[in-house]
């Protein structure tokens, strides 16, 4: 049952339980992706050595992103035609004894090529999870807060994925530099338990959205992946940011997820000396970068959450794209002249955290506006198949760009990929800012 307050969607029962659950599984998951690409890298570096370490890290993202993709059709379908709360604990559930087992493994066994195999495993199984989990709870708000509320109940997500990722980060940094791996595995496992149960007591009226006997096969799996594809194609404005993220993705996605990191691994970590360097660990500084994008984030969000809704967002987003764009810029600039040894690493570590700073009010400034675009303007029935469309569009080339980043590192070298993501985001950025059907927006 949707529940409204005029002044506080906190008086949300439904709402309250959502955002503490996912606060608290949040924070964990923060811990554990934090950890898992330095962890890979690590494991694989003694197996195989630096150069093949990038391509097993590469393999490793791209598997989780392929894995997200054949399935997201699936959670699309369950999410429209069961009770999304039961699919939430349920996959969180499955991930919380998943990431539990997987902890067991590293705590007992001490052999790189188990490890590894293990941990693809559990990555397949996380991302089938994962898949099924998504549509599923980014389409419940709709559901339990009113029209009214929507713009403040997501901004309030939106922020607290940042505050959470303030706590996840410096935590992990100080757990994976001093108690190890295992214990983040640990915690990852418990924050998911304590979702799960908190999802539990979550009540709407999922008959709002059912459809009753209606079988569930990959007949009609496809035919609702078509459906809400059509849908989507329908609302051209809609589907031109789509096909944006796409590509931006493509470009942006590996700055994160494999740049940084192997900067982390082999860059800093080699270095002799570096700033802070007596008490801010390798690791500690990734938490710290990291962060900066987090905090700058938080406080957007709640600029955004005192904000009337509006009834047109394109130069808001446009904007953003825009500014997002040149602080990734930056943030390349640093990196590269940080390989070509024209500055220090003191330098790069201090412009990495400004550049990544203003890329978090970024961020947030349009992510904010597109998730109240398409919470408004998608129909409730819809909201399950067109969640997934858009989960896969958006994603889809990610785990082509984690490969060619692992062979651009291995084959080139790490300045070389921040070139190429800059150049392919500039691109993208032009085209989505002159692009005249996003003013519908």
């Amino acid at each position: 049952m949707k529940t409204t307050s005029k002044n506080n969607v906190f008086r949300n029962k439904n709402f309250t339980l959502l955002f503490f659950g996912v606060l608290v599984s949040n924070i964990a998951h923060v811990l554990f992706n934090f950890a898992i690409s330095l962890y890979v890298l690590r494991v694989a570096n003694q197996a195989y050595g630096a150069k093949q370490a990038a391509i097993t890290q590469a393999v490793y993202l791209a598997i989780a992103g392929i894995v997200l993709l054949i399935f997201m059709p699936l959670g699309g379908v369950l999410a429209d035609k069961l009770n999304k709360v039961r699919i939430m604990y349920m996959t969180d559930f499955i991930r919380g004894f998943t990431i539990a087992a997987t902890a067991l493994v590293i705590f007992f066994v001490d052999h790189t090529l188990t490890i590894l195999i293990v941990l693809f495993l559990m990555n397949i199984i996380l991302s089938i999870n994962s898949a099924i989990f998504n549509p599923a709870s980014s389409s419940l708000l709709r559901f339990i807060v009113d029209d009214e509320s929507l713009q403040q109940a997501s901004a309030y997500l939106q922020g607290s994925s940042n505050l959470q990722n303030i706590i996840g980060l410096i935590l992990g940094g100080i757990i994976y530099a001093t108690l190890g791996i295992q214990w983040i595995f640990l915690i990852n496992a418990f924050g998911y338990l304590f979702s799960a149960i908190s999802e539990m007591f979550i009540r709407y009226d999922y008959l709002e959205h059912t459809e009753a006997d209606v079988e569930i096969s990959f007949k009609v799996m496809t035919a609702d992946f078509k459906s809400g594809l059509s849908y989507l194609f329908s609302q051209k404005a809609l589907f031109a940011t789509v096909m944006m993220a796409l590509f931006l993705n493509f470009f942006f996605s590996p700055l994160f997820s494999n740049g940084l990191p192997y900067f982390i691994e082999f860059g800093l970590a080699n270095e002799s000396r570096y700033l802070f360097d007596h008490f801010l660990t390798p690791e500690t500084w990734y938490a710290v970068i990291s962060v900066s994008i987090s905090i700058s984030s938080i406080l957007m969000a709640l600029i955004l959450s005192r904000q009337k809704t509006k009834t047109k967002y394109h130069k808001q987003l446009k904007l953003a794209i825009v500014l997002s764009i040149a602080c990734t810029t930056m943030t390349s600039v640093f990196m590269v002249l940080y390989y070509l040894q024209k500055i220090t690493i003191d330098v790069t570590l201090i412009g990495l955290v400004i550049s990544l700073f203003f890329t978090g009010f970024t961020l947030m400034s349009f992510n904010v506006p597109i998730t109240l675009i398409f919470q408004r303007n998608v129909e409730p029935k819809q909201l399950g198949k067109v969640s997934s469309v858009m989960s896969v569009l958006t994603q889809a080339l990610v785990p082509l760009g984690s490969l060619v980043a692992g062979v651009i590192i291995a084959q080139l070298g790490p300045m070389y990929l921040f070139i190429f993501s800059v150049v392919g985001a500039l691109i993208v950025g032009i085209h989505y800012v002159t692009n005249k059907k996003v003013n519908e927006l």
